[in-house]
């Protein structure tokens, strides 16, 4: 009991000294009602004509200042806008050629549904195996019907032979039927039979003109079809990866048997291009082995890394 009186005595002295020391420096705590004054005074003060600590031409200045540097930010927007559109040629890149470091086209291939995947793998007359394949082939192929490439900027290429020299704003329709009889979706491509046909494609370098062989440039192994056919193809060759690919990838044909045929380049955003494409029949594989295989295309002026998918494009494919 003794020490509660003593410790509330103590308590009461404390405060005592705190309010009598407080009094002593003429200092006073403020309230909600000083802040809240503070405030008022600082949106608006009568006396000396302040909007929240700005006089009115100080407000006028400020806002000014911010409304020409705003105004200046667009119209340096507006210019730079007006120079690319106006100056740059949106259907002639300016970088090509030596300054491009797209100088040599890629390839591609078909079917591919998933794009994190290269594996083609189905199984023999089991369509829901590859039913995905076809609807992928076939959706690539209708952008080549016949109704979709027509009208005055579509040129009948049937009869040139050789390189394209004139009229090169206009687009040779590419006739579906060089593809042959085998890789149609009649037949399902060849999946039905084990006999897939994959679809190739090169890549659109803009302005590109794939440059011909002649008797003392053309390699060896393309010496006979090359002689065969002329000099105005970019041939496709396809082959295995590995002793276990070329033993069991068994005969490879290409439609058209040439590749792609100089008389569809150059690509200069035409309207309606279509890139020339050709398919790769695998005749008889052995089921139940994967085959990785590597198709490159060539010509005088196209160079092959495999790191860079310069002048190639790999796969693999299982028939079981």
């Amino acid at each position: 009991m003794a020490s509660h009186v003593s410790a509330s005595a103590y308590s009461a002295t404390s405060s005592a000294l705190y309010q009598s020391t407080i009094a002593s420096t003429g200092i006073q705590r403020e309230t909600f009602a000083d802040r809240l004054s503070q405030t008022k005074n600082w949106l608006y003060n009568a006396e000396e004509n302040l909007l929240m600590g700005r006089s009115p031409i100080d407000w006028l200045l400020y806002i000014g200042s911010l409304f020409l540097f705003i105004c200046a930010l667009i119209g340096m927007s507006a210019a730079f806008f007006a120079i690319f559109y106006w100056i740059i040629d949106w259907n002639d890149p300016t970088l090509r050629g030596p300054s491009s470091i797209l100088q040599v086209p890629g390839m591609g291939f078909r079917p591919q549904p998933d794009a994190s995947t290269t594996l083609i793998r189905f199984i023999k007359g089991d369509s829901t195996t590859y039913f995905h394949y076809l609807d992928h082939l076939e959706a690539f192929i209708q952008y080549y019907e016949y109704e979709l490439q027509q009208g005055d900027n579509f040129k009948d290429c049937q009869e040139i032979n050789t390189r394209r020299a004139e009229e090169l704003h206009k687009v040779c329709v590419f006739e579906v039927e060089q593809l042959g009889g085998d890789c149609v979706k009649q037949q399902n491509y060849g999946f039905d039979d084990g006999q897939p046909c994959i679809l190739l494609k090169m890549n659109k370098i803009y302005d590109w003109f794939p440059e011909e062989y002649t008797n003392e440039t053309v390699p060896g192994f393309l010496r006979d079809r090359w002689e065969a056919l002329g000099p105005w193809w970019v041939h496709i060759v396809c082959s295995g990866d590995d002793p276990a690919t070329v033993e069991n990838m068994g005969d490879l044909i290409i439609y058209p048997e040439g590749g792609f045929h100089f008389k569809y380049f150059p690509f200069r955003n035409q309207q309606g291009y279509r890139s020339p494409i050709a398919f790769l029949r695998f005749d008889n594989p052995t089921p139940g082995i994967l085959l990785m295989m590597t198709c490159k295309v060539f010509a005088r002026n196209i160079i092959h890394n495999r790191v860079e998918s310069m002048g190639q494009v790999s796969f693999e494919l299982m028939v079981d």
